[in-house]
């Protein structure tokens, strides 16, 4: 068995100790410039075109789709503790491009509340028109709104609940269809053949 001495020290040429100083050189000027606080350029600059967003109307943020589900669902949310003991029947979520065409049934006894809202990143209000049979009533949807805009159905035959998509601009509609009780009706009693006043 051959020993090695405690130390073995390799002689470096001229060129290669050039070579390690011109390279701490640069792994030590590249430490100096991200010490430098990023410009607005600079950050601009460095992200991916998916990264630079546009701002949600109002707000000067970009525009997320995680961050605008979230705000739909509480908007949705917000009528959890309306004392009305509503039971679920149905939800979904949309593409603002795709719209919404569904047709729902209305058996029972217990009124049909429709809550829906829209977060987009450029339209302020959309277009919701309910359909039963001959009648039909059209809605203007703020989109953005803390709280979901609310619509009441009688039980009896199906009905049509349509917003038109907007090809030209990001955004999700959310909906939640709820029973409840005939008692627990807030506002006009049928949103789809409307009320006076």
């Amino acid at each position: 068995m051959r020993l090695r001495p405690p130390h073995h020290f390799v002689p470096l040429g001229a060129a290669t100790a050039l070579l390690l100083s011109g390279l701490l050189s640069g792994l030590l000027s590249g430490c100096a410039d991200s010490a430098q606080p990023e410009t607005a350029d600079r950050r601009s600059a460095s992200k991916t075109p998916e990264e630079r967003k546009t701002p949600a109307p109002g707000s000067g943020k970009p525009w997320e789709p995680d961050d605008a589900m979230q705000r739909a669902e509480r908007a949705l949310d917000a009528y959890e503790e309306d004392g009305s003991a509503a039971k679920l029947s149905d939800s979904g979520s949309a593409h603002l491009a795709d719209g919404v065409h569904r047709t729902f049934q209305a058996p029972g006894k217990r009124w049909y509340r429709l809550d829906l809202t829209c977060d987009t990143s450029g339209e302020r209000e959309l277009t919701l028109t309910l359909t039963r049979g001959s009648a039909e009533q059209a809605y203007g949807i703020g989109c953005g709104d803390p709280e979901a805009d609310q619509f009441n159905v009688p039980p009896g035959a199906p009905f049509t609940v349509r917003v038109d998509g907007v090809r030209t601009g990001s955004g999700l509609v959310l909906w939640r269809l709820n029973t409840v009780a005939r008692d627990d009706v807030d506002g006009c009693d049928d949103d789809i053949e409307g009320c006076d006043g």
